[in-house]
């Protein structure tokens, strides 16, 4: 495993040295990092492989993490970091499937870590969490959860639960006092807020977008309605479906229900992350089960005409599946040393406190304790927190998730559009999925 290579790591594209000693300097104190130490003459550069792209300036998370690297490499100095922007997260699976040695730490949501897990490629980080003592229990949910085969492939960085986001103005409109709790009460907007070219609730189901297949329709409805408050998603292999026939036929019923009373308009079969988020700015769409990811950018692109509440459920309070991304090695990397003081630096309370600046929920329970969260602009976070730790649970996912993704979004998008029943979509499912997963 190479545990004592000398920690050496890579360069981001960035300002000249000289314009940013003022900034490593400060960010080195405040992380307890030597300032002034000078570069050793043998440095080495790990790749990094992450969705978010250091050039977009518009997106805050992509700033904080430029920070985070900064800040790394002034604590670090023999080690550089070099970011390969992956959008779809399809480099890292090809990588993982070539087992090449590079890059050396790649960003995996979890419910793409079975399928990472099963090529073989990922380092198992039992032993140096234990060796280097880092404390499992100081994450919101603990680190146990995320065990795949029994080990620990990662270090969790973040939480993502889904919330209900509204245009305020719109429920203004139509004199709709409170947002929303179950399916039920979304179902009855739709007489209140489905009008010309306005739709009351955006259902994503298109088949673009994420890691393909309708991810944001798995991710933000159907995935909570079938595990539920206890039930498993996939079982712990992440081969088999593990949620029952009444749990997927009533989803099936739901997701109908809501079209039926025109709470959705077919307009949103075709609808993924983007598509959702352009409708919620420009108003066509009033309201959606969305990412807490992207509510900082799209509040301010609507003058703060925006509101979020938690996500509605098949009953008050009920759960909601809960995933994020964590840090991983390549167990193919030569560079494993560096790479592990890497994902070991991104995922402490300072590296965390940092992220929490982008919008992100972050994972360690310990960052909250960090000054930004006294302020006003970390109210929401603060809020998405209570949720994860009230509301949310982590579930096992498939080998081939986005191959489930996109089977179940063309089965739901044929029930709609052919006026099928819940059954049909239950059949195909299932029936397609065992298909798939025979030539997996």
């Amino acid at each position: 495993m190479n545990k004592h290579l000398p920690i050496r790591v890579t360069e981001q594209q960035r300002a000249p040295r000289t314009s940013r000693r003022i900034f490593l300097g400060g960010m080195a104190a405040v992380l307890g990092a030597p300032a002034g130490r000078a570069f050793a003459q043998s440095t080495e550069t790990i790749a990094y492989d992450t969705f978010l792209d250091p050039a977009n300036t518009n997106d805050p998370r992509a700033a904080a993490q430029t920070q985070m690297i900064a800040a790394f490499e002034a604590s670090q100095p023999r080690v550089k970091v070099r970011v390969v922007v992956d959008p779809a997260g399809q480099n890292g699976v090809r990588a993982a499937r070539a087992k090449s040695d590079s890059p050396d730490v790649i960003r995996v949501n979890n419910f793409q870590m079975p399928e990472f897990v099963s090529t073989g490629s990922l380092l198992s980080i039992d032993e140096l969490i234990a060796r280097d003592k880092v404390d499992i229990t100081d994450w919101l949910i603990n680190i146990d959860q995320t065990r795949v085969n029994g080990k620990i492939w990662g270090l969790q960085q973040d939480y993502r639960i889904p919330i209900y986001v509204y245009r305020k103005s719109k429920f203004d409109e139509a004199k709709v006092a409170t947002p929303p709790r179950t399916y039920e009460e979304v179902s009855a907007l739709g007489p209140l807020l489905t009008k010309q070219n306005q739709m009351a609730y955006g259902v994503p189901i298109g088949l673009s977008g994420g890691i393909g297949g309708a991810q944001a329709f798995m991710e933000f409805i159907v995935s909570s309605i079938v595990a539920g408050n206890s039930d498993p998603f996939f079982v712990p292999s992440g081969r088999e479906i593990g949620f029952s026939e009444k749990r997927l036929l009533l989803a099936a019923s739901i997701v109908k229900d809501l079209f039926q009373k025109k709470a959705a308009t077919p307009v949103s079969l075709q609808f993924a992350y983007n598509e959702l988020q352009d409708g919620m700015r420009a108003g066509t769409v009033a309201s959606a089960t969305f990412g807490l990811y992207r509510y900082r950018g799209l509040k301010a692109a609507v003058s703060n005409d925006l509101a979020w509440a938690p996500a509605p459920s098949v009953e008050p309070n009920a759960k909601h599946a809960v995933y994020g991304f964590q840090m991983c090695i390549n167990r193919y990397s030569p560079r494993q040393a560096g790479a592990w003081e890497f994902v070991k630096f991104m995922a402490s309370p300072a590296a965390q406190a940092l992220a929490a600046r982008g919008g992100e929920v972050v994972a360690r329970a310990s960052a909250y304790n960090d000054a930004y969260f006294k302020t006003p602009e970390a109210q929401d976070q603060l809020g998405w927190k209570a949720l994860v730790e009230q509301r949310g649970r982590m579930v096992n996912y498939s080998i081939i998730q986005s191959t489930f993704n996109q089977i179940c979004g063309e089965a739901f998008q044929r029930m709609i559009l052919k006026d099928l029943q819940p059954a049909a979509v239950a059949l195909e499912v299932r029936t397609r999925y065992a298909e798939a997963l025979s030539k997996a």
